[in-house]
């Protein structure tokens, strides 16, 4: 590309860098931000978003979130992409409750969470044992303007059959069904 007069700019960066990620090889992924940041190209949320991403694939969970107070210093605004993806990260490595604080923390920035938020940390609350938390979530969808979509059904019910409460799980499946909302077999596999 330089022996062709033709300089990288962030998209190209940004599609190594997600490649990089794509290949687990995070390291690699991480000095090409910096160079990037070295030629004097400035990230935007995109890169952010991908490498934070990248982190937490392969667990690196600190680094994630040092990123992301990076992202803040360096005047980047996080996106909704990026708290999808902070939010999911942190639920799967067993962080619930920060992943709460991160929501609340978002909502006082006044941005508006949507489905595929809300169906993360609804998720994440059911598998985590505290599924009135997530019944309580899941009926402020309407509240917000959302419908609850097959992956927040799918939860809800996931979270009803775990604690045992499987005529209440029946019901919501039918009301699943009266919602105009058809049931697909491959999320309760």
């Amino acid at each position: 590309m330089h022996g062709q007069g033709c300089m990288p700019n962030v998209l190209s960066y940004n599609i190594l860098i997600n490649g990089s990620c794509k290949a687990l090889r995070i390291d690699e992924a991480k000095q090409l931000f910096d160079e990037m940041s070295f030629r004097g190209l400035i990230p935007n949320t995109a890169s952010y978003n991908t490498l934070i991403s990248g982190l937490f694939q392969v667990g690196r969970i600190l680094e994630a979130k040092e990123l992301f107070k990076d992202m803040h210093a360096q005047g980047c605004s996080p996106d909704l992409v990026t708290y999808s993806i902070l939010l999911d990260g942190l639920s799967k490595q067993g962080y619930l409750d920060q992943a709460l604080e991160l929501f609340r923390e978002m909502q006082n920035n006044y941005l508006n969470p949507d489905l595929v938020i809300y169906n993360i940390l609804i998720d994440a609350m059911c598998k985590s044992g505290k599924l009135e938390d997530a019944r309580e979530l899941f009926l402020k969808l309407h509240v917000k303007g959302l419908l609850p979509d097959v992956r927040s059904w799918t939860s809800i019910i996931s979270g009803l059959c775990r604690e045992g409460l499987l005529d209440e799980a029946y019901k919501a499946f039918r009301e699943m069904e009266r919602d105009g909302c058809p049931p697909c077999i491959w999320l309760f596999l």
